[in-house]
């Protein structure tokens, strides 16, 4: 398995941000992952299409909510999924370069 998942996002404008992600030791597709991102930030991007009263806060607190209720929805107990969301924090890819 990959160890890492590199990904490339293209804004509206053409204005493309590369940034390189560590994978979990047990994810199971690095190819799935990606298929996810882009089909999610694709749905994100058509919904705010037009609109101006969401906010670049609202839309993280959105997925944070997602990510919420998509972990009680997984059969694993709350604590191995509180442990796997604590695993997942992006922390240090939010300061690392994400450079367009």
């Amino acid at each position: 398995m990959t160890s890492r998942l590199g990904f490339t996002a293209v804004i509206d404008s053409g204005q493309a941000f590369e940034t390189d992600f560590p994978l979990h030791s047990h994810t199971r597709s690095a190819e799935g992952v990606s298929d996810l991102i882009t089909a999610l930030l694709a749905t994100i991007s058509q919904t705010l299409a037009g609109r101006r009263d969401l906010s670049d806060g609202d839309v993280l607190q959105a997925l944070a909510m997602t990510l919420a209720i998509r972990a009680r929805m997984s059969s694993a107990k709350p604590e191995s999924t509180a442990s796997l969301i604590e695993d997942l924090s992006l922390k240090p890819q939010l300061s690392a370069d994400f450079s367009p």
